[in-house]
């Protein structure tokens, strides 16, 4: 394995590296982060807005039903809780849950690990996207473990470009286990 396919493979060069071995990002690597983090926020914030309007419409729309002809009880006073409540408590928790994590920073220090590279294949359940049900599929995906750390759902190009075996280093971000940069430190056996 060339180090030039390790770069080409997980997009780093040597100014990335060099930045990675001291702990740090390197600008292009800070930006690419940033970039990313800015995308999926924007998903989620737009996300939570939208629960926001569905449940506002919800709220609205029973309480001018049950009110709208006076309220009786104990009947329209249920119906009114209910048809209130539920949908302010439930839109509010998911579009809530949505700007927490959309307003909440990944922690994308680097992070190093070493040792020697070996390659796990495993068996997943994700959701499968062509029912239009909830239902889970298995799939099979490759690991990469290198010492106590899991690197999941690994291309299985990785396997023809390191040998199982040799010691590398990986210098990874912290909360989302994204590999930044790599370098073989020693051939296997």
């Amino acid at each position: 394995m060339s180090d030039s396919e390790l770069r080409k493979f997980f997009e780093f060069n040597e100014a990335d590296l060099n930045a990675n071995r001291s702990g740090q990002l390197s600008p292009k690597q800070k930006k690419t982060l940033e970039e990313n983090e800015k995308g999926a926020n924007q998903l989620l914030i737009g996300f939570g807005a939208i629960i926001a309007l569905i449940g506002l419409g919800l709220i609205y729309w029973n309480g001018r039903n049950v009110l709208k002809d006076g309220i009786s009880f104990p009947h329209d006073l249920v119906g009114l809780l209910v048809g209130v409540l539920l949908p302010l408590l439930l839109c509010g928790f998911f579009s809530v849950g949505a700007f927490r994590i959309a307003f909440s920073k990944n922690d994308n220090t680097v992070q190093k690990v070493e040792g020697k590279v070996k390659f796990v294949k495993v068996e997943k359940e994700i959701e499968d996207s062509t029912s239009e049900s909830f239902r889970y599929k298995t799939v099979e995906q490759y690991e990469l473990r290198v010492g106590r750390v899991n690197f999941e759902n690994v291309d299985e190009e990785l396997l023809n470009i390191m040998d199982e075996g040799d010691t590398y280093a990986f210098y990874y971000t912290k909360q989302t286990k994204q590999i930044l940069s790599a370098e073989q430190l020693k051939k296997g056996k």
